[in-house]
């Protein structure tokens, strides 16, 4: 170790120190406890290297606000300093962009941190991200949109993502809505970090048929949920696996090798659910698509085809799911306890 003053600083460069350097200049902003989770590093450890590579003026250590709800003291995060980032030029990795560049603003903070959490937990899973500079490029969006980035599934299913802290404005959700309406792509998830704002995003979005109209999906989840919800169940043949030891059997091959059989946008999966066949429809991920379909298959369809929907809901949001499929009678719920979930989903 050299020394800065009475203070221990870097003298040799460890891989360990660029792969932190490196996450820096790549999502802008990490918390301390989000660099001890991706780097795998015990606390002390944590607190060791920060320290050394903030005494070495490599990075810049702040406070946090505003990215928990009701709570004073809220840790630190950390940024690439210009030292840093000519440090990594040195060590060859491609760097573009100066520490200025990089510098977040206090309103963003929260929604960054946030965004590098949902990262954090979900790459271990082979979910990829771009941050919203990158998409705002690619996809030539107003660099003033909200849109957080794009989360790309193993699947190669890629989805826009907005991220919602604990309170909402309404003028803030209209730009989101007008967003999504005037953007060409297909796929949306939106996370809320607050059951309120969960509730909220949910009631005004499913009001406006226009902005569910022009997606293939439009996921809502609660931030944490969401974590979990993700690392398996975004490719459906794993929510079936999942469902088996609920007694749904999977009947699919009926609806394609019927022929001449109606077929109802949203409705492609058949099972047997107590002694009847039943179109299985999964809510857990609150897909307002997958509930505008619901709602397209009236009673007059229903009884042409004879079967029901069922759809796979939660403990927490069953309650929502009802109220949005109020006017559908022809629907029976399968509800899944929320904590057997997050125990099967965190065991992977």
């Amino acid at each position: 170790m050299s020394k800065t003053g009475n203070k221990q600083a870097v003298k040799i460069l460890q891989a360990r120190d660029i792969e932190i350097l490196t996450g820096l200049y790549e999502h802008r902003a990490l918390s301390t406890e989000q660099i001890m989770r991706r780097y795998e590093m015990t606390k002390w450890y944590t607190y060791k290297k920060l320290t050394l590579l903030r005494n070495s003026k490599l990075i810049s250590t702040h406070p946090i606000r505003g990215y928990l709800a009701n709570q004073k003291r809220q840790g630190n995060y950390h940024r690439i300093s210009e030292t840093g980032i000519t440090c990594l030029r040195k060590q060859g990795v491609v760097v573009e962009r100066s520490a200025d560049q990089l510098r977040v603003n206090i309103r963003h903070l929260p929604f960054l941190l946030s965004s590098n959490d949902i990262m954090i937990d979900l790459e271990k899973y082979q979910w990829l991200m771009k941050d919203s500079r990158q998409v705002k490029v690619e996809y030539e969006l107003n660099r003033g949109a909200n849109v957080q980035g794009m989360l790309t599934s193993p699947r190669e299913v890629g989805y826009l993502f907005y991220m919602f802290m604990h309170g909402i404005s309404k003028m803030n959700l209209n730009k989101t809505v007008k967003e999504i309406k005037e953007s060409n792509y297909p796929n949306y998830m939106v996370f809320a970090k607050s059951q309120n704002s969960f509730t909220t995003i949910v009631n005004v979005f499913s009001a406006d048929d226009g902005l569910i109209v022009k997606c293939e999906s439009l996921k809502i989840f609660p931030f944490v949920f969401a974590k979990y919800y993700l690392r398996l169940f975004e490719d459906e043949n794993n929510v079936m696996k999942f469902l088996e030891d609920y007694e749904i059997y999977d009947l699919s091959f009926k609806t394609s090798s019927v022929s001449g059989m109606k077929q109802h946008d949203g409705l492609k999966r058949v099972v047997r659910h107590n002694g009847e066949e039943k179109y299985l429809v999964n809510l857990l991920d609150t897909d307002l698509v997958k509930v505008y379909n619901i709602k397209q298959y009236r009673k007059e369809m229903y009884e042409l085809d004879g079967r029901k929907v069922l759809v796979v809901t939660t403990s927490n949001t069953r309650a929502l799911h009802e109220q949005l499929l109020a006017s559908i009678h022809h629907v029976d719920y399968l509800e899944i306890d929320t904590g057997d979930l997050v125990d099967y989903l965190s065991a992977i």
